[in-house]
Formats: structure tokens, sequence, C-alpha cells
């Protein structure tokens, strides 16, 4: 077993590749998680109208090749999905015929979520379309936990949700932070208190965080120490407001 970098009161953060940490896991309630999208451009960047600054767009090393990105998430949640009945991947355009063939071989069905973002993102150089939107897969198996109330009913598969900023309340040293809001809706539906949120690509630590704040426990996996950090940091706050949100 992998000591842990950080844990607890529920909470662990495993510092490493996921692809060889999730092997030694037991089974969990729920997969939550948001890798690299196999966007990234090397040394691209938009630089905004004054005083709005500049927007990298070579989010992550390891995401400029592909190709080599999209194949490592299709392993790792092919190993994350064995653990699970329910799972939410958040990827990039390239990646999503691959992810879903991949679940769909284990036997899930599929869907998809669409997050439409308060603020258009740029697009690299030359492209066109900035970015309004991030797409889902979600996958399911018989038995899953599915407990909408009222309150959080998905009446649609698009969810609004601000996106953080610079200078914003909350906004994390992280490229790609996604909004509380957006992941705290999804361990609603999905699981129930004292349950286990997985995440294998953790990040800045969203859905751990996500997690915490509604009663679950929560696992999550970091290649990047840095993040690591960051993240077990955020948890070690018993009350953290984030208001807005961010891609």
């Amino acid at each position: 077993m992998v000591t842990p970098y950080y844990q607890h009161a529920g909470m662990t953060i495993y510092h490493g590749d996921c692809r060889d940490i999730l092997p030694s896991l037991q089974p969990v309630e729920l997969v939550l998680t948001d890798p690299p999208y196999s966007i990234s451009i090397t040394g691209a960047k938009h630089i905004g109208p004054t005083g709005k600054g500049v927007r990298r767009l070579d989010f992550f090393a390891c995401d400029a090749d592909w190709a080599k990105m999209t194949a490592t998430v299709v392993q790792a949640i092919s190993a994350a999905a064995l653990l699970v009945r329910s799972l939410y991947v958040w990827l990039g355009h390239r990646q999503i015929g691959a992810v879903v063939d991949a679940l769909e071989m284990l036997g899930f069905s599929t869907r998809f979520l669409v997050w439409s973002k308060l603020v258009v993102c740029p697009a690299a150089p030359g492209a066109g379309w900035p970015s309004g939107a991030e797409l889902c897969v979600y996958g399911y198996k018989p038995g899953r936990t599915w407990t909408p109330s009222p309150a959080t009913n998905p009446v649609s598969n698009v969810i609004v949700a601000d996106n953080y900023r610079h200078g914003q309340p909350g906004k994390l040293p992280h490229p790609t932070q996604k909004p509380l809001s957006l992941f705290n809706k999804l361990v609603t539906v999905s699981s129930n208190e004292g349950d286990t949120v997985l995440d294998p690509f953790m990040g800045s630590g969203t859905a751990l965080r996500a997690a915490k704040d509604l009663g679950r426990k929560a696992i999550g996996i970091e290649i990047e120490e840095k993040y690591c950090e960051i993240a077990a940091k955020r948890l070690s706050q018993e009350v953290f407001d984030y208001a807005g949100d961010e891609r």
C-alpha cells in the first residue's frame, strides 16, 4: 500500500500516478474526476485587453502530447471504473469517444453533461469559437446511487455555474480549477452521506472539498506534489467559502 500524502477525518490524498495506486484501492460509491483534456498547446497564451492579464493555454506539460494523454486517461478511467457503479469524467473533445467506448465495454451505460460557463474563456490563437462550455461523460450501472431531491433535481444535463477568474475569492494556483457548485450537485445526487468519493486526477481538490462539505469521505490521487499541498491545505479548512468558480 502507498503511504498517504495526507489523511484526516475521512479525507485521504495519495501523491503518485493514479494508474499505480488505483489497483490497491477498495470499491467506492462514486468517481468524480477532471483529468487533463488533451488540449494544451506548448507556449500558447491569450493576451487579454489592458488590465485583463494573460491566459495560458499550455495548462500542463504532460498534456501537450494529445494522443498520449488520451491513452493515459482511458487507462486510468478503466481502472477506476472497476471500483464503482457511477462515475463522472470531465474531459476534452478528443477524449469523448475513447472514454465512452471504454466504459461501455466495461458494462456501463453512458450519458453526457454540459457545464455552461457564465464567463466565456478564450480559444487558442487563431481557433475561434471561445469556450463557453465543457463536457462530461457520466457512466452508470444498475445499483448506482441516484438520490435527487426537490432542491437538487436535475432538470437538464446542462448545468450553469460561474467560473473562477483571477483575483476572485477562492481562486487557487491551479490553471483548470472546477466550480465547487458544479461538483456539489454531482456529489449530492450520486452519493449518500458517509459514502466515499474518489478523484484519480485530483488537481486542487474540488471533488474532495465538495465531498467533505457534504458529509462524505473522499480519496484523491495527484501526480503533481504542488497540487497535493494545495488540496491538503484546502481540506484542512473547516469552513471555506467559494463564491465563484473557474476553468
